[in-house]
């Protein structure tokens, strides 16, 4: 069996980074019955986020939702995030 070229692998790439932009974009806009978005499953953000390092991509210093993201981690007091999810 030969190995494949260097243009079908490029496709393949591209293809898997498309399905995977496809299917965030979908769950990103997916509403309950009462019109509420709908959580992103875990899985599918850990697919993509492994996708990325895969890939070596990171995101810049500048990036607005990174900063975000980190500045509410930085903020989270996980203890009490916690507390949530322990039986009472």
């Amino acid at each position: 069996m030969s190995r494949a070229s260097a243009d079908l692998l490029d496709l393949l790439h591209g293809l898997a980074a498309e399905s995977l932009v496809d299917e965030l974009v979908r769950a990103r806009a997916a509403r309950d019955e009462d019109g509420n978005p709908v959580p992103i499953n875990p899985q599918l953000i850990d697919k993509a986020l492994k996708f990325l390092k895969d890939n070596q991509i990171t995101a810049p210093a500048s990036n607005k939702p990174m900063n975000n993201l980190a500045e509410t981690l930085g903020a989270l007091d996980i203890d009490e995030a916690a507390q949530e999810f322990r039986p009472h």
